[in-house]
């Protein structure tokens, strides 16, 4: 591998495109201080992955990116791109191309890209890739200005990174970091697992107990069922037979108690006339009482109102002497404010005069310093213009002494050229021969990647017809699957629209869906501002019954459905309380605490055995228990029936006491109405709820088989994935293939351009072997004219710069008098400042003033408008007073007449008292008749009742326990008891009570969550054995690394010692050199010394060395270093600039000696160091902080004799 080309655009002084090429042996870039020359070397070390920015010789990383110049825009973005040939198999990447280009993008806004052959990568494969190479962000392959001393200023402990690299471990050091890290992973994931392994064992045993008496606990339960199912239906079934005998006699009474009901009726009546009489009279008293009591207030009234109108004049006399005094002391100071006025606008308008005088003079002012700033600005122009003229001549100038520096070189080198040109050229006719044989080799190995690629391509064909297959039967399963989606959504679309239609109440009525509006809000409350209790909503949404039984349950209820089930009366009162307060209209209420079922009569007992009975209406409807009650009273005297003709013949045999619907919708009513024709399908609330329920059935089927083909979709999608893999695979093959023959192809025809090369080149050298001596003349000829051009820009530059300081010194004077009338300006402007405060502050009091003055006038005005309606009001009052006189006297006698018509209608009052009472004698005696019947009525309501609610209570018990119908519970199968098994279910009912009773609280999902507890329990018991093998073997790969490591590392350091101390002794002629381990017990983290000294001295601390001695010893290791483990190129930057001429040289011999076998790129100002090129660069800035390269072959150069063209020698 070496280093072929390093590109720059945009980076420090390199706006635009420049590529500098690098060949074999050594490269010298050269130039002046400023110029450029490191900003090369730090393109080379951030392309290959630094990434700090103050080793960039920066203080952030965007500094990196090109920031503008007098010319120039700043650029956006930086980009290197650094091409490594990588044929070399001794030093070859981990890459299968032969040549790789290394691309790294920063932009302004911080972003970051890299590339390696134009193909996105991270920062870390970049870094992997150079790992072990000695190249790369911690490599020693790059040595920057300045840092080669720093190898030995450093602590022992921070020289490690260089001998790493050397030693070959940062692999296997990243290696074991890696390792670490997921040890760590693992004992954190060890630690966590544990914790709740810990906690799950604690658990588990007491689970365990838990679950074992869940399960008996569960088994008496269901023994215990069957005992209170066969228990219930025995009581219940002889309760409902005794109802039947009790609702018989309760009747019976009920005739007697109607006959005595009807006699008292009559008297009532009777008595109910005489008393309307008596209180038409009552009422006419009341009206006569009403009009006497009217009448008095009236006089009294008139009395109280002459009485208050005197007040009144006197008050208002009093008010009109008090206003006139005001008015008068307002005048008085409304002259004064007028006063006050007139003096002020005098002094506003002074204060104005004033600033108009000081505006004038501020303005001449302002004039006479913007003609000095004009002039100011024009001598700057020319100082600018005699500025970038002394820095083109500065610039020409410096290129010229490159060009000389260059010329000299090649002359004092040109010398030794001749004797050597007779060998270069034998030595060209040898590598002719050896590329004959390369090239011929690389054409066979062609052939062979030929052949392979075909057999790629077959392989590639066979799997493009196997995923043509995939891709058919992937589609039409994503078709289908699609088709199932579309489906799913129309079903969900569908039920989303029946639950909406249920939350909105559609169909009830404005009342309806007002009142649960309000509730839902917390807005219903009673009279005394407290809420109201529990609204359950509409009877529909609290009900579900069969889809066989829908049509007929809505028919039944009707209207119903629609009323709203509360809690209890107190619900009604706020309710009713409510919907008048807003006037929102009237409601049914369903109040739970209020109504109570009806019980079967005995004609629905014998509806049961006609043909077509289905049953009874609310035993079809299920429910909350809590709703039981208000269904039954609803639906508890309606049967149902399967068809019409089956009703009617029902209806006719129980003489139509019964009422009955069809399945269909079809009704009969008690007494013989019907209601029959077509029903609407779908329309009703318990219908919406059937269809959400299909449809949730549907829909769950629906993905069922979505997640089957899905299922399938992710299989063939496997299968293609692997197709494709495999199709990758080939083509990626087939493409490495074609790139390694095109590679061999290409290496073939570098041979062969190589061979043609060599071939011409050595015809070039004979014909420069006879024109070396003409060449050499020439020099002198050149180096003359550069002189000359030199000491004519000198010359132009001296008399530029002494016009550029006359300019200077001329501006310097205009800017001194232009400040000078600037400060007379501030002067002005603050006077100006103070006059503008003044005219406000005046402007203000006088505006204040006139305000004043007007507020007078109006509230004298206001005085004088208050008196004149005073007096008016004293006129008025004075008529009004002579009214109220007239109006009492006519007052009193009327009073008298009405008083007069009350006395006689108190007479006949007492006349109709006494006809009245003869008729409640008669009344209490029929009374007393009705008492004795009601006793015995009573006595059998009471007794039915009691039958129904411990009929109902057995029921209640009964549906709180299991929340089962009677035929729910007949479909359990258990045998029906007789009156003498009865006692013996019964103790055994008490015995699994008492049994369940002694087990104590029990937890009946215990059994689910130990089985599901045991499994977590065992998966984790798995985890942690995995893991803990996992940690065994990273520890054991962290230990075989480290072994790996120390016998890496202990080899090279070794080597390189012995190297160092050789090496040093080479460079400078004696001495001695060590390297040592701070800790030697500690391989892997020991520091590393360095002992070192120079012929002729002892050393005990290397910082007493002289900064030449520490360069020139760090030079040395990198030498020794270079012997153990080349690297195939370096870059070093001005290393040996503290090195004199003598050692400069050796430091060139060096590098010669090496550069055979590595590549150097050497920045330097030396000219040993330049003797040692094979190729210069000269980089220069003929455009003020905008660098230039100029490369220049050595080679080429050492062939020009005196005379001949040098044009385009600089490229």
């Amino acid at each position: 591998m070496y280093l072929k080309s390093l590109e720059m655009q945009g980076f420090k002084s390199f706006p635009d495109k420049t590529k500098l090429t690098f060949e074999r042996g050594a490269t010298v870039i050269v130039g002046p201080n400023g110029s450029g020359k490191s900003n090369i070397s730090d393109a080379m070390r951030w392309v290959l992955g630094e990434i700090s920015s103050k080793s960039l010789r920066g203080t952030k990383m965007e500094d990196i990116i090109f920031g503008g110049a007098d010319s120039r825009r700043p650029m956006g973005f930086a980009e290197v791109s650094v091409t490594f040939d990588n044929t070399d198999a001794e030093h070859r990447l981990d890459c299968p191309y032969d040549e790789v280009i290394v691309t790294r993008r920063y932009y302004r806004a911080g972003e970051s890209e890299y590339f390696i052959n134009r193909r996105p990568c991270r920062l870390r494969d970049i870094y992997e890739l150079f790992m072990n190479t000695g190249v790369g962000r911690d490599g020693y392959s790059i040595i920057g200005q300045g840092k080669i001393a720093e190898i030995i200023s450093r602590k022992s402990d921070e020289r490690r990174s260089i001998f790493e690299d050397a030693s070959g471990i940062a692999k296997y050091r990243h290696r074991k970091t890696e390792t670490e890290r997921k040890l760590q992973s693992t004992e954190e994931n060890m630690t966590r697992v544990n914790d709740v392994f810990q906690e799950v064992s604690a658990q588990i045993g007491p689970l365990e107990k838990e679950a074992e008496k869940a399960q008996r606990a569960l088994e008496l339960h269901s023994q215990k069922k069957k005992a209170d199912v066969q228990l219930w239906i025995f009581d219940s079934e002889r309760l409902r037979q005794s109802i039947v005998k009790a609702e018989e006699s309760f009747r019976n009474s009920g005739y007697d108690l109607q006959i005595v009901e009807e006699a008292i009726e009559n008297y009532r009546a009777q008595s109910e006339q005489l008393s309307e009489q008596s209180l038409s009279n009552k009422t006419k008293q009341s009206e006569l009482f009403e009009k006497i009591q009217a009448l008095m207030k009236e006089n009294s009234e008139r009395d109280n109102q002459y009485r208050v109108t005197e007040t009144t004049i006197a008050h208002t006399k009093e008010k009109i002497e008090s206003g006139k005094v005001s008015v008068e002391t307002r005048r008085t100071r409304l002259a004064a404010e007028e006063e006050e006025s007139e003096r002020r606008r005098s002094a506003v308008a002074a204060l104005e005069a004033e600033l108009n005088r000081l505006d004038a003079a501020y303005t001449a002012k302002a004039e006479e310093a913007q003609a000095l700033a004009t002039k100011g600005v024009d001598l700057g122009s020319d100082i600018a213009t005699a500025g970038a003229a002394i820095n083109e001549r500065e610039a020409e100038a410096m290129d010229i002494r490159v060009r000389m520096q260059v010329i000299e070189t090649s002359k004092e080198s040109d010398s030794g050229k001749h004797d050597s040109m007779e060998n270069e050229i034998a030595g060209y006719r040898k590598i002719s021969e050896e590329l004959t044989r390369q090239w011929e080799e690389k054409n066979k190995v062609v052939e062979d990647y030929a052949a392979r690629i075909a057999e790629s391509e077959a392989q590639i064909a066979a799997c493009d017809r196997k995923l043509e297959d995939a891709n058919a039967r992937l589609d039409k399963a994503r078709e289908e699957e699609r088709d199932c989606t579309v489906q799913a959504d129309i079903a969900t679309q569908r039920i989303n629209a029946f639950r909406a239609m249920a939350e909105n109440l559609e169909g009830a009525s404005h009342a309806v869906r007002y009142m649960m509006e309000s509730y839902n809000a917390g807005r219903i409350t009673d009279a005394a501002g407290r809420r109201c209790g529990k609204i359950y909503g509409p009877l529909s949404g609290l009900i579900s019954v069969e889809k066989n039984y829908i049509t007929a349950i809505e028919i039944a209820l009707a209207a119903n459905l629609q009323h709203i089930v509360v809690e209890d009366d107190t619900v009604v009162k706020a309710v009713s309380y409510h919907l008048k307060q807003a006037q929102a209209g009237r409601v049914t209420l369903f109040p739970i605490s209020s109504m109570r079922s009806q019980t079967p009569t005995a004609e629905m007992e014998e509806a049961k055995s006609c043909a077509g009975y289905v049953g009874v209406a609310s035993e079809l409807v299920d429910c909350d228990k809590k709703f039981r009650e208000i269904v039954g009273s609803l639906l508890g005297r309606t049967v149902v029936f399967d068809n019409l003709d089956h009703a009617t013949e029902m209806a006719k045999k129980t003489k139509f006491r019964v009422k009955v619907v069809t399945l269909d919708g079809q009704v009969i009513n008690a007494g013989g109405s019907s209601v029959v024709g077509s029903v609407k399908q779908k329309g009703g609330a318990l219908s919406r709820a059937s269809e959400i329920e299909t449809l949730s059935e549907k829909l769950k089927e629906l993905n069922r088989r979505l997640e089957t083909l899905h299922a399938d979709c992710e299989r063939l999608e496997k299968e293609i994935r692997a197709l494709s893999d495999d199709r990758s695979d080939a083509d990626e093959r087939r493409q490495m293939l074609q790139t390694l023959q095109n590679a061999e192809a290409a290496t073939a025809a570098q041979y062969r351009a190589k061979l043609d090369s060599n071939e011409a080149l050595i015809d070039k050298l004979n014909a420069d072997f006879e024109t070396l001596a003409r060449q050499h003349a020439s020099y002198e000829e050149e180096l003359i004219r550069h002189t000359e051009r030199e000491k004519e820009l000198r010359h132009q530059i001296a008399e530029l710069t002494a016009l550029r300081e006359e300019k200077d010194v001329e501006r310097n004077a205009v800017f001194d008098e232009k400040a000078e009338k600037e400060k007379e300006m501030t002067e002005l402007y603050i006077g100006i400042s103070g006059v503008r405060k003044d005219i406000e502050t005046a402007q203000t009091y006088l505006s204040e003033s006139v305000a004043r003055a007007d507020q007078l006038r109006e509230e004298i005005e206001q005085r004088l408008a208050e008196i004149k309606a005073q007096e008016s009001s004293i006129e008025t009052d004075l008529l009004r007073q002579e009214a109220n006189r007239n109006t009492f006297a006519e007052g009193e006698r009327v009073l008298q007449e009405l008083r007069t018509r009350q006395q006689n209608l108190t007479d006949s009052e007492l006349q109709l008292e006494k006809r009245r009472t003869d008729l409640e004698e008669k009344e209490r005696a029929k009374m007393t008749e009705k008492q004795n019947f009601a006793l015995a009525h009573s006595k059998n309501e009471h007794k039915l009742q009691a039958l129904q609610e411990e009929l109902d209570k057995l029921n209640n018990k009964f549906a709180e326990d299991y929340e089962m119908t009677r035929n729910q519970a007949l479909e359990l199968g258990y045998e029906l008891i007789t009156a003498e098994q009865r006692e013996e279910v019964y103790q055994l009912q008490v015995s699994c009570r008492n049994r369940l009773r002694a087990i104590g609280n029990v937890d009946l999902g215990a059994v689910d969550k130990y089985k599901e507890l045991k499994e977590r329990y065992d998966y984790m018991q798995g985890q942690i054995n995995d893991m803990t093998t996992a940690r065994d073997d990273l520890l054991k790969i962290i230990k075989e690394l480290e072994t790996e490591m120390q016998v890496s590392f202990m080899k090279t350091f070794e080597q390189i010692n012995q190297n160092f101390d050789k090496t040093f002794k080479e460079l400078f002629g004696g001495g001695s050199a060590e390297l040592s381990l701070s800790d030697p017990t500690d391989v892997l983290t020991s520091g590393i010394e360095i002992k070192a000294a120079p012929p002729g001295k002892i050393i005990k601390n290397m910082t007493l060395l002289s900064g030449g001695e520490q360069s020139f010893i760090a030079i040395a290791l990198f030498f020794a270093i270079l012997q153990v483990n080349p690297t195939p190129f370096f870059i070093l930057d001005e290393i040996e600039a503290a090195l004199d001429e003598v050692n400069v040289a050796r430091f060139a011999a060096y590098i010669k000696r090496y550069s055979m076998d590595t590549q150097f790129i050497l920045i330097t100002h030396r000219r040993g160091t330049m003797e040692a090129a094979n190729r210069l660069y000269g980089v220069t800035m003929p455009e003020r902080g905008i660098s230039k390269v100029l490369a220049l072959d050595v080679a080429s150069i050492r062939g020009k004799q005196e005379g001949d063209d040098w044009n385009g020698i600089f490229s």
